[in-house]
């Protein structure tokens, strides 16, 4: 297989590649790139050997090249489920049982009527380190899409307030 920016050799990173004729819906595909692809300017790293582009099953839409797996989901998803952004953010995904049933329960309470059914994403908080926007991990199958979680920042003060305090 080769694989060009018009024809690429492609492997599904989420479980559903779609239906055609359906609803629009998240896909990401990607590709190593070959020596002497060019990059597009929507790659950040032209350095880095995987390539990145969404897919909607619904109806054939692509999104640009990207170099990031992030950014590709987010071209999806602006595509499929426009306000996506303004959302919620709900705590992370617990991993199973009774837990995971009440924070579907609370995602599918706040979140729009239907958004789950068309397998939309839901917007989670995440600590630095694990940031990944996760496939099949939304209620319903869509993204769960990280949001960083800004950590408090100390209460230090600056140097030139230290040197005021010492020498003014």
């Amino acid at each position: 297989m080769t694989a060009t920016l018009t024809q690429p050799s492609v492997a599904i990173s989420h479980p559903d590649p779609g239906h055609p004729g359906g609803h629009c819906r998240v896909t990401v595909r990607y590709w190593h790139v070959k020596d002497g692809e060019p990059s597009p300017p929507t790659v950040h790293d032209p350095t880095f050997h995987m390539r990145y582009r969404s897919h909607c099953g619904g109806c054939g839409d692509e999104g640009p090249v990207r170099s990031r797996e992030n950014e590709a989901a987010e071209d999806g998803c602006d595509h499929a489920y426009p306000g996506w952004r303004d959302l919620p953010v709900m705590e992370h995904r617990p991993y199973e049982g009774k837990p995971l049933a009440r924070w579907q329960e609370e995602c599918r309470r706040v979140y729009p009527a239907g958004w789950f059914e068309r397998q939309g994403p839901v917007r989670e908080y995440r600590n630095p380190g694990g940031t990944r926007h996760v496939p099949g991990y939304a209620p319903g199958g869509g993204y769960c899409m990280a949001v960083l979680r800004q950590r408090p920042q100390p209460n230090h003060p600056t140097p030139a307030a230290v040197q005021g305090a010492l020498f003014g």
